[in-house]
């Protein structure tokens, strides 16, 4: 009876030793836009903005609804999607069989730096077309930074 109270004596302190309320893990800043449905399409998801570094921003889109073997160019344009606007950055096109995209942005299409800060308070919308030979269908769309409450 002794050795099994020693054991117990012994065991009990290295429960609460191995335990820590020390919350290592950084906190991720991450903003998600939805990117609606446009003219019948089907297609439409989100895009989700995540810090990645001071300078660096990942951009992952998840959609549901395209077609297998599409591949889908999409680009963040100028001002909101009513009133239009150029081409701000490109993304790297959707994969139509998995419907998922990520991109790494530094910088817009012009070589102007942009951080996730700047990205998120940005005046612009996404786009997201059929194909590279139909630009001017547009299959899902969706206002981002600033342009969203």
């Amino acid at each position: 009876m002794k050795n099994v109270f020693l054991k117990f004596l012994l065991i009990v302190p290295l429960l609460f030793i191995g335990c820590s309320d020390d919350d290592d893990g950084a906190t991720i800043e991450a903003t998600a836009y939805t990117l609606a449905e446009v003219g019948g399409s089907g297609v439409s998801g989100t895009a989700t903005f995540t810090k990645v570094n001071a300078t660096t921003t990942r951009i992952d889109v998840a959609l549901e609804g395209t077609p297998a073997g599409g591949d889908h160019p999409m680009h963040i344009h100028m001002n909101d999607a009513a009133t239009g606007g150029g081409i701000a950055i490109t993304l790297t096109n959707v994969d139509g069989d998995t419907g998922l995209s990520t991109t790494t942005v530094t910088a817009l299409d012009d070589d102007t730096a942009i951080t996730y800060e700047g990205l998120i308070d940005y005046n612009g919308y996404i786009n997201v077309h059929l194909s590279a030979n139909e630009l001017a269908t547009i299959v899902a769309q969706g206002n981002i930074g600033s342009n969203v409450p």
